[in-house]
């Protein structure tokens, strides 16, 4: 496992090697895949890094964790364990992060989830799944749940997946207090040049790594 530390932000990364069974977010069968979780410091939080084994990706804070995990199908009843883990290239891929906290009245959303071949990049090349709280993808579909600590959605490998060796899924998840009907988890979908949080509202931004062999 390895540290890198960067403008506020610390990245933490470990790689799994898997054989040729079962299935991943991949077009080849034999594949690498790279786990790392990216956490950004907000005023007055401290963070308190934690590493964890798949198939959970979390962002820890003093205050609470969100945990990201696969699922194999939209009911959301069996975790992905495998890692590897291989699907085709036309397969959904069914995600669910879940907020833990002591504090029982906080909820979690999904502002902004993006795909591209670089980890320092989510512009240039890239693939809007959601921003700003916006659909942006066809292929994406939110999955309602009973409990406000919890956000599940599918979506589909873009296109160009095919023409690099890596990419990368970052999703922005805000923590709010969930009885604050103003906060920015109840805003929805939000133009552009809107002020996405509130200050009372966390932000952690969570990226996994997916990689194959040529």
């Amino acid at each position: 496992m390895s540290q890198q530390i960067s403008r506020g932000a610390i990245t933490y990364s470990n790689t799994v090697e898997g054989s040729n069974s079962g299935s991943f977010y991949s077009r080849n069968r034999n594949s690498l895949i790279n786990f790392a979780c990216k956490i950004h410091n907000s005023a007055g939080a401290q963070t308190i890094p934690s590493v964890v084994q798949p198939p959970y990706w979390e962002t820890p804070s003093d205050q609470f964790v969100v945990k990201f995990a696969f699922y194999d199908s939209p009911s959301f009843s069996n975790i992905v364990r495998a890692a590897p883990y291989y699907v085709m290239p036309s397969r959904d891929l069914f995600v669910r992060a879940t907020l833990y906290s002591a504090q029982p009245n906080l909820m979690l959303f999904a502002d902004t989830c993006v795909v591209s071949p670089n980890p320092r990049d989510f512009t240039t090349v890239a693939s809007d799944i959601i921003r700003g709280g916006c659909v942006r993808d066809p292929t994406y579909r939110s999955y309602l749940s009973p409990d406000h600590r919890i956000v599940q959605f599918r979506f589909r490998a873009p296109s160009f997946i095919s023409r690099y060796s890596s990419v990368y899924l970052q999703c922005q998840m805000v923590v709010c207090n969930r009885y604050d009907f103003s906060s920015r988890c109840y805003q929805g979908c939000i133009g552009r040049g809107k002020r996405s949080t509130r200050d009372g509202d966390e932000k952690r931004n969570v990226i996994i790594i997916i990689s194959r062999l040529q």
